[in-house]
Formats: C-alpha cells, structure tokens, sequence
C-alpha cells in the first residue's frame, strides 16, 4: 500500500475540517458582543481541539457506512440532516464556554450563525449550479467525491467566495447593528422557538434541495436555491426582530423606572420642603414670642431645630459629584425612615464610570437596602454600611444590611417574590450590566442575616 501524500492529507483535513470552521465563524462573531471567558486563548484552543477531534473520528466512519450501504444516497440525506442538527445544538455549548452568554443568548448566537452560514451555503451551491449548466465546469467538494482538483480555480471560488460575501453582508447588515444596539445582552425565550424553526425550516430545505440534484432540472434548483435563500434571510431578519422588540421593551420599562424615581424624587423634596416650613413656621412663632415679650424660647425646641438643620446641611463629601448627590439623597431618605447609613467612601476610586453610572449602580443598591430594612421590627437592624476603597488597580465596593429570611438566586442575581418582579429585577440587571461594562465583577450573597454586595471595577 503507497504512503498518503501530503497534499492528500492536506486535500483530506481541509474537507474535514473547513465546513466545521465555517460554521463556527458566524456564531462567534454573535457571541464575540458579549465579554470573553478567561482563559481564553486556552478555552478556545480546548475547544477547537474537542471540535476537529470529534470531527476526524466521526467523519470517516459516517463515509464508510454511507458507501457501504444499499442505498448510499439516501443514508447520506439522513447523515446531513442528522449531523446538521448535533452540529447546531453543539454551538450552544461551544459560545456559553468561551463568552459569558446565558444559554438564551447562546441559542440566539446559534442560530442566527447557523442560519448565516446555511446561507453562504446555498450561495455556493447557486453558483455551483450556474457554472455546471452555463460553463460545463464541476467544482466543489463533498464526502463522496472529495475535493475537485481539475477545477481548482473553480472549486476555490464557489468555496470561499460566498463565505466571503454573505459573512460581510450579515456583518454589516445584522450583526454590527446588533452590536450597536446592545443586542447582545439581551435574553428572550423564544430562541428556543425560533431554533427549532431553523432545524425545520432551514436545515431540512437544504437537505431535501441536496437531494433533488439528480431529478429536478436546471430551472427547478435555481428556483429552490431562491427560495431557500429568500427563507434563511426571513428566519435571519426573525431573530433580530424578536430581540429588537425584547430591548425595546426593556427600554421602556428602564424609562417608566426612571419616571418613577422622578416621582418619587419629586415627592421626596416636596417631603423635605414641608418639613422645612412647618420648622420655619414654628421658629417664627417662637421668635414672635421672644421679641413680645412673652416667655423665652423653648431649649428643648432649640435642639430639635438643631437636629433638623444638621440633616439638611448633612452633603456628602467623597470627591465624586456624583455619589455626593446619591449619598446625600439617600441620607435624607434614610433619617426619615429611622434608618441608620454608614459611609466610607473615597469617591475618587470611581473614576472609570461615568456620574449617571455612578448614580444608577449606587442608587439601585441603596434602593434595595433600604427596602429590605424598612420593614425590620428591631431598629437596631435597621442599618446599611457602605464602602467604596481603592485596592490596587480595583475600585472596591460593598454594601451589606440585614435581611429577614432567605434570599433567593438565579443567575447569579437575587429575585423577589413580588407581582412586579421583571421591573424589581432589573435594577439588578442594570448593576450587573454597568459592572461588567468596565470589565469587572459584580456578587451577590448572604451571610447568615446579612445580604452582601461586591463589586470589583478595573481602573481605566
């Protein structure tokens, strides 16, 4: 038996391995909006190794049972549209371990890639067919006839030239806007749906036009490669639509939040300016009194506008405008509600967020503080701390209070058992999401009675 030459190897390992790659590129490049899973360079590496291992072994066994069947092209339609499926629901997994995607990102990644590279597909099988009836020339490669090296030039072009166009197109017209309008951070279940609709409708119509190359005619197969292309830009404009419509939702409920904190914002002063002239009020009688004649200004009264005026003239002072305002805010808050706010902050390790990031993160922490101890009977548990430190390169910050009962988790986030739960958790949501912006670390946690914030920001 003759050595294989290398450039059969070669030839060989390109067949293997070249549709596998091609399918990857598109959902990698979803998933590359979201941050990347460290290590890694040594993630990938894992993977792509796991890949083309799985894809070497497997491979030559499936061409051997297919050429030695009784009915070779049917059993290789059944190991198209098999692999195709396993190939699909594997890149769920392949995007999840190397970006920090939750599986409902995954899935979108998945087959909105897939879809692109079906795509790119069919392209090349379009062409394939119009330079076999117009020219004479057979190009391409598959499983049963391996690479076509009489018509090397021919073969390159309808290869990678669809890649090339389709994957710039997709780029520019879905995948680059996706990334603008911060789709990637978005979830909605219906992926699910709409990656079944993928395996049904796009893999299953490329396999059954695969199967027809043999008996429809010219006119037929171009017609269905239309088709086929017409449906995977449908299913591709389908995803994005779903997720454009989920931010536009989050949107607005992130807008009827902030309307709501402008009321109750609004509320709070008017609170505050009430509270000042009722004093005022009174000081005036009491002067009245004094100025009269009458009997001398109360010392006990004397105090208690002495308190009063402590708190009003209470602002913070960290370095940071921004956590001043917050901070002084939610101080006012916390003296009417009886509730004790311990700070030490140096305000100048926040320099990487900007002051509405700064007055989101800590307000929606604060916020969620001060709810959970309101209700606390005992006012000795009524206390929030507070530290924001620089350490190292890291702006530190934790928030801690006391909780009655157990809190719950998902993702990583705390849930509420209220009605309004999606608006109440996206406070958190946005946390996460201002946190990781910068490349740090956002944790939630409990400790016997108390609940826990930290967060890590790298400086810039």
């Amino acid at each position: 038996m003759m050595p294989a030459s290398p450039a059969l190897i070669a030839s060989t390992l390109f067949l293997l391995l070249f549709p596998v790659a091609e399918i990857v590129a598109p959902v990698l490049m979803l998933a590359a909006a979201r941050p990347r899973r460290e290590p890694f360079a040594r993630r990938a590496a894992i993977v792509f190794g796991v890949v083309a291992a799985a894809t070497l072994a497997v491979s030559p066994l499936a061409y051997l049972a297919i050429m030695g069947s009784a009915n070779p092209e049917g059993y290789n339609r059944v190991y198209s549209l098999v692999s195709s499926v396993v190939i699909l629901v594997s890149l769920v997994p392949i995007a999840m371990s190397l970006y920090e995607t939750s599986v409902w990102q995954a899935l979108f990644c998945a087959g909105a890639g897939y879809t692109i590279q079906n795509l790119a597909s069919g392209t090349g099988e379009f062409l394939k067919l119009l330079l076999s009836h117009y020219l004479g020339i057979s190009a391409g490669f598959s499983m049963q006839t391996g690479v076509n090296v009489e018509n090397a030039p021919a073969t390159a072009f309808i290869t990678f030239f669809p890649v090339l166009l389709v994957y710039t197109i997709a780029y520019l017209a879905f995948i680059r806007p996706a990334r603008w309008e911060g789709l990637g951070n978005v979830e909605d279940h219906g992926m699910l749906v709409v990656l079944i609709l993928v395996i049904l409708v796009v893999i299953s119509f490329d396999v059954l036009i695969k199967s027809l190359g043999n008996v429809a005619g010219f006119p037929a197969l171009v017609a269905l490669r239309g088709v086929h292309g017409v449906v995977c830009c449908f299913v591709l404009f389908v995803q994005f639509e779903i997720l454009s419509k989920r931010s536009l939702e989050l949107e607005l409920a992130q807008n009827q939040r902030i309307a709501s904190e402008r009321e109750r914002q609004y509320q709070l002063s008017r609170a505050n300016i009430d509270a000042i002239n009722v004093k005022c009020h009174d000081i005036r009688h009491q002067i009245h009194q004094a100025a009269t004649g009458g009997k001398a200004v109360d010392p006990e009264f004397l105090a208690s506008v002495e308190r009063e005026v402590a708190v009003y003239d209470s602002q913070a002072k960290t370095g940071n405008e921004a956590l001043d305002t917050i901070l002084t805010e939610k101080g006012l808050l916390c003296e009417r509600e009886g509730i004790s706010l311990s700070v030490i902050a140096d305000g100048s390790a926040l320099v990487a967020l900007s002051p509405s990031e700064v007055y989101s993160l800590f307000g929606n922490a604060l916020d969620n503080a001060i709810e959970a101890v309101r209700a606390l009977p005992d006012p000795g548990q009524r206390s929030i701390s507070l530290t924001v430190r620089q350490i190292g390169s890291l702006a530190t910050i934790h928030v801690e209070n006391y909780l009655a009962g157990e809190a719950h988790f998902s993702d990583g986030l705390p849930q509420t058992s209220k009605h309004d739960s999606q608006q109440h958790g996206f406070g958190t949501r946005s946390m996460r999401e201002i946190v990781e912006r910068h490349g740090g670390t956002l944790t939630f946690g409990q400790r016997d009675h108390t609940f826990l914030v930290d967060a890590m920001i790298p400086a810039p």
